[in-house]
């Protein structure tokens, strides 16, 4: 009889302990589940090396030759750039522009997106002087590797237009084609036209663009 007591108490005592020690994993509190990672802010830069030639009204004979460089951080729907463009024509005289932008680019809809984005810079021919620009476009995205930069405009004033007579109006159309996920070529005609929108000229352009 007592070894049936005592056998019955290890017994007791071995089930009370192995009870004791299950208790926290019990009593511990299910893992919360991973927080989900805050949606983060995508970037990107470019650069456009372009080569055009200013022509006379209706593509008439060339005026000059003009190149330009731009540079875009964006940063999701934002971005912020500068250009530079030079014109030499066949006297070589030379003009330049020197210009930094701020934009903002919006899909909507139907591969359709629209870009808005102001400049201000400083213009360099025999007098300098600051100037304002404002730009518009549409571009329609065909597939991964065509889009139609289907309507472009500029307007450009000096900030005092009355004393440096500089004031125009541009309009433009063009097409982008990408050879990679780095590279792109693009091709463009525009119109432009002085304050009182007669046209004063027409150009032809192409650029490469570098993504990185």
């Amino acid at each position: 009889m007592k070894k049936i007591l005592m056998a019955t108490a290890a017994l007791a005592a071995l089930t009370t302990a192995a009870f004791a020690t299950d208790l926290p994993n019990k009593k511990k509190a299910p893992a919360a589940a991973p927080a989900v990672a805050a949606a983060s802010s995508s970037s990107a830069d470019s650069l456009s090396i372009s080569y055009g030639q200013d022509l006379g009204n209706n593509f008439g004979a060339k005026v000059d030759d003009a190149y330009g460089v731009a540079y875009t951080h964006k940063i999701d729907a934002f971005s912020i750039g500068a250009a530079i463009s030079t014109s030499q024509d066949t006297s070589n005289t030379i003009k330049q522009n020197v210009e930094g932008q701020v934009g903002y680019s919006v899909p909507v809809g139907a591969g359709v997106s629209v870009t808005g984005k102001v400049g201000i810079g400083e213009r360099f021919t025999s007098t300098n002087y600051p100037y304002y620009a404002l730009y518009g476009a549409a571009d329609y995205k065909v597939n991964d590797d065509i889009t139609l930069n289907a309507l472009s405009y500029r307007y450009r004033s000096a900030i005092d237009s009355a004393a440096n007579g500089y004031q125009s109006h541009q309009v433009g159309t063009g097409v982008t084609y990408n050879l990679s996920k780095t590279y792109a070529v693009s091709a463009k005609v525009t119109r432009s036209f002085d304050k009182d929108y007669n046209a004063t000229g027409d150009a032809a352009t192409v650029a490469l663009n570098i993504k990185f």
